[in-house]
């Protein structure tokens, strides 16, 4: 599976009745992130991509006519078709197949190759610009939409030279929802087991610790505090996570959830230390652990940037997705 960056979007950009729906299938997004919070305001329409017509099923190549120039109001999004596959809620990963038009002179200017598991992998991060995050919650997955950004909104006026793009000129993007990822961990909350350090977290799902007293233990050890109802995680997948580290003498060492935006990675010793591998695998997408490695699991009596030689880590993951 070959996707392309976020960023091949991104810096481009200067950033850059009355019969009730099926039930959600178990295990997945739709299912899981049926309690989420969203992070930003639904998506709003407008009378300027109104007047956007698109032509082309869900995963096909998109045609958009309209009459140029088309200038907007701040961000405004149409659902051409719309999916069932589950509502994004921000401050996510999603997998998007896109194309993008110059609403001024109607010129197509960049694009993925629909049909092809070559999408993009975009954040939708609060206030991020352009703000896919307001342009994209409460669309659901499998949905087609055409997203109008006005100059401002789209690359803060001050154009994209080397994709023709003028100071004042408005931005169409075609978007296919391909797939979506867990904010956070969500499932069912499991007892806590006695001896490992206890997980606080924060209103957004960000965790905190509290290391119990005593040396740490020689042996590796994780508990699963949300069991998740996804798929299990084996060695070989591509999984999205947000995690924080911290050595046992508590010092925080790295964290995803700084930025908000999660990270993704195989799970194998050769993209990360052994000691990851075994708290990931088997476990639910969905699900959080908390895990105490020893060095020999680590990164031994060699010093990593901050953490010291023979440090004991301790991590806390959520589980988000599969890619």
């Amino acid at each position: 599976m070959r996707k392309l960056a976020p960023l091949a979007l991104v810096s481009l950009l200067l950033l850059a009745g009355c019969s009730q729906a099926p039930a959600a299938e178990p295990g997945s997004y739709a299912a899981m992130s049926a309690g989420s919070v969203a992070a930003c305001d639904t998506y709003k329409g407008g009378e300027a991509v109104d007047q956007i017509k698109v032509e082309g099923a869900f995963g096909e190549e998109p045609t958009a006519t309209f009459p140029t120039p088309l200038t907007g109001t701040g961000i405004e999004t149409k659902v051409i078709s719309a999916g069932t596959g589950g509502k994004l809620v921000g401050n996510q990963r999603v997998a998007l197949h896109f194309t993008g038009y110059n609403a001024s002179t109607g010129k197509q200017f960049q694009g993925s190759e629909f049909g092809s598991e070559d999408y993009i992998i975009q954040d939708l991060l609060v206030d991020s610009v352009p703000n896919f995050c307001k342009a994209l919650t409460g669309v659901e997955v499998g949905s087609r939409v055409a997203v109008l950004l006005d100059a401002e909104n789209a690359h803060q006026s001050q154009g994209v030279e080397s994709l023709g793009i003028g100071a004042e000129d408005s931005i169409i993007f075609i978007f296919d929802v391909v797939d979506a990822y867990l904010q956070r961990a969500s499932g069912e909350a499991q007892a806590p087991v006695a001896g490992l350090p206890t997980v606080i977290l924060a209103p957004n799902g960000q965790p905190g610790i509290q290391i119990p007293v005593g040396d740490a233990p020689t042996e590796f050890k994780r508990s699963v505090l949300i069991e998740g109802s996804g798929a299990e995680i084996a060695i070989g997948d591509t999984v999205v996570v947000h995690y924080s580290g911290w050595t046992w003498e508590g010092e925080q060492f790295d964290s995803s959830w700084e930025s908000l935006a999660p990270t993704s990675f195989q799970v194998s010793a050769e993209s990360v230390i052994q000691g990851f591998v075994q708290s990931l695998e088997g476990v639910k997408v969905g699900s959080q652990v908390v895990a105490v490695i020893p060095p020999e699991l680590g990164y031994g009596d060699t010093a990593q940037g901050s953490i010291p030689a023979g440090s004991t880590l301790i991590f806390v993951i959520d589980v988000l997705g599969k890619e």
